[in-house]
């Protein structure tokens, strides 16, 4: 990672969004430029190289994050980097509001609709989202890109569709209206019901465009368990979640919409048998002294009566250290996740459970404290690195985040976590070593010398 103030420039290797001719920069005024003096030959031959551009601060006066795509195959010394200035959008969203005569929805009065714009240039720092004002309006500053996604989502509620439009150019200030199409769009209704057939309330559901990845703002089924929203024609994924208390799997489902004029669509879920057993249990430390404020976790591998659906159930042992989870039939994966703050180290059980609908009493486990990694940091000529940054992040768990520096003579001492864990090694020094990212578990590094 190499810093110039008042950016952060962060490479990589890209296989992402690669910028257009109107996205590359060069025509922007030279006075806002970030010198790449220091950047190496070494990355020339893993072209094209991925450069954000951070603005070091929030207040920064007419900087915003950029991405840049460089072909990096003649050398990547003495590199211009063109900053942009932001263009202003502003805009409505609007829409034929709906009224409920009984049990039918008619088109009112075209007017103002609340909610979301999302608008962001796909796998770049180029990204927005703004709240519409009361009357539908916004106004956003925004990086000049010809290949802008827009989202525009109503609030929850609102019984319009959202809508998502892919490629769009946005070169200069410019004005977006934005009128969501009532006659256009179709009605999605159902309901969620058991076994039994008896409705569930409270479901939360949420409609994701199969292009695009965005969805709508969700919604949750009434206290019969029946919903309803607006949809354009188009791939869709329903997802459906319950309630964390509440013992219900999450399922997802395909929906194709392939024209409006076929009409309203109706769709049931039926999660069938919900009957759920319990598993209990006890976490001490390597003492044997109970636990308290311990998060165990169990994560559904496959659920008995619900294939396909994932599911996740999660308590906190007591001060007793036990704890006691209702679950769904089926095999899980555990784990135990002391505070982060504290001096017990995480841990997943290297063996699924298999859990039933009856009551299971699992084994004890016993948390151990922290590995501490002892390490020296050296640059390329073999010396030790002093005042270099060191971390490491869980690749599992809850992604916990460990910093230390390196002393004076490059040694650096870190509790981390067990399990693997992802390294970025920072140099105070840009000179004598580059940013370097590796991934290592604590007994991987520890008592080693450690090369940038």
């Amino acid at each position: 990672m190499i810093r110039y103030s008042p950016l952060l420039l962060c490479l990589a290797c890209a296989d992402t969004y690669s910028m257009g001719e109107n996205d590359s920069a060069y025509h922007s005024d030279p006075g806002d430029t970030a010198v790449a003096n220091e950047a190496t030959d070494e990355l020339a031959g893993e072209a094209p190289l991925r450069i954000d551009v951070y603005a070091e601060s929030a207040t920064d006066p007419g900087l915003l994050n950029q991405t840049f795509l460089v072909d990096a195959s003649g050398g990547t010394a003495d590199m211009m980097l063109y900053l942009e200035e932001p263009v202003t959008i502003t805009g409505s969203m609007s829409g034929f509001q709906t009224y409920p005569t009984a049990d039918v929805q008619v088109p009112g009065s075209l007017g103002a609709v609340p909610g979301v714009l999302r608008a962001f240039v796909p796998d770049t720092l180029m990204s927005y989202s703004v709240e519409l004002t009361e009357a539908g309006g916004f106004t956003l500053q925004a990086v000049p890109s010809e290949n802008y996604t827009l989202a525009w989502i109503p609030n929850a509620g609102v019984n319009l569709p959202f809508e998502v439009e892919e490629g769009v150019p946005l070169f200069e200030d410019t004005d977006l209206q934005k009128v969501l199409s009532y006659e256009e769009s179709l009605s999605l209704y159902g309901a969620v019901a058991r076994a039994e057939g008896m409705g569930i309330p409270g479901i939360r559901l949420q409609v994701i465009d199969a292009l695009s990845g965005l969805g709508n703002s969700p919604i949750f089924t009434n206290n019969m368990g029946g919903y309803q929203f607006r949809l354009y024609p188009g791939d869709y994924t329903i997802e459906l979640t319950g309630a964390e208390d509440a013992s219900l799997p999450t399922l997802k489902s395909s929906l194709s919409l392939p024209d409006s004029r076929e009409g309203d669509r109706e769709m049931d879920f039926n999660l069938g048998d919900l009957k759920t057993g319990k598993a209990y249990g006890l976490v001490l430390d390597s003492s044997g002294f109970p636990q308290g404020g311990v998060l165990v976790r169990l994560t559904a591998i496959s659920l008995e009566h619900h294939k396909g659906a994932t599911f996740s159930t999660q308590s906190t042992t007591g001060s007793n250290g036990r704890f006691s989870i209702p679950v769904l039939p089926g095999t899980y994966q555990i784990e135990y996740l002391p505070p982060h703050d504290g001096p017990l180290s995480p841990k997943l059980l290297t063996k699924p459970v298999e859990l039933s609908e009856e009551v299971v009493e699992l084994d004890s486990v016993s948390l151990e404290k922290r590995p501490i990694v002892s390490s020296l940091l050296v640059g390329v000529d073999g010396e030790g690195m002093p005042n270099s940054l060191v971390r490491a992040q869980e690749l599992g768990f809850d992604g916990a985040v460990f910093e230390t520096y390196t002393n004076d003579l490059g040694l650096f001492e870190l509790e981390v976590s067990e399990g693997p864990l992802n390294w970025t090694l920072i140099p105070a020094d840009t000179s004598r070593g580059a940013t370097t990212f590796l991934e290592a578990s604590a007994s991987d590094l520890h008592e080693s010398e450690v090369s940038l």
